[in-house]
């Protein structure tokens, strides 16, 4: 019996991603200050990762929208001058961004009622990346390409490592944010 790659990519990752799922679900989003703080986040992840995007592809295009709506928000917060670079990634392929990318935007759905319980009108007013839901059947395509590449193969074992790296940089540039630090221009590889 063929292993699935899709399946064996989220078991190969579920401890990567409970240990980012367990820091940011740690943010009140509801709240000013931990609202900056998440996008502030993922605008440092998703600036990596669009940085190693191909231009023009698909990954590179949905990740400068993301990014357009978390910068809006951000001005909304007041918390334009937030001075911290994304740390630089090497090679990472394509399927691994995309995965992270609808994975993302899934979660980002569940916490929606969470930023939406706000009674903060800045809060509320900061909508734009909580409004923007996942492209419809996008996930689905995710899926699929990822179920079409040969679990044993060599693009297997990479997408694998590309995606255990960016849920790092996601759990690094959190865990480093939550102490005030900064992870600057190290390579994260």
């Amino acid at each position: 019996m063929e292993t699935c790659f899709r399946l064996l990519l989220r078991d190969e990752t579920r401890a990567e991603h409970e240990r980012v799922d367990r820091l940011l679900s740690s943010f009140d989003i509801g709240r000013r200050g931990d609202l900056t703080a998440f996008l502030g986040i993922h605008r440092m992840c998703f600036s990596a990762m669009a940085k190693v995007a191909a231009q023009g592809g698909y990954a590179h295009r949905a990740l400068g929208e993301m990014l357009h709506h978390i910068d809006a928000d951000l001005a909304v917060l007041q918390a334009t001058d937030l001075n911290r670079s994304a740390p630089r990634l090497g090679e990472t392929d394509p399927l691994a961004l995309d995965y992270m990318i609808e994975g993302s935007r899934l979660g980002t759905q569940v916490l929606k009622r969470r930023w939406a319980a706000s009674r903060d009108p800045i809060v509320a007013r900061a909508s734009g990346y909580f409004s923007k839901g996942p492209t419809p059947g996008r996930w689905r395509k995710v899926c699929d390409d990822l179920s079409a590449v040969p679990a044993e193969s060599a693009r297997a074992a990479r997408i694998i490592e590309d995606t255990q790296k960016l849920f790092a940089l996601f759990h690094d540039v959190s865990s480093n944010w939550m102490s005030g630090q900064s992870l600057g221009k190290e390579l994260i590889s």
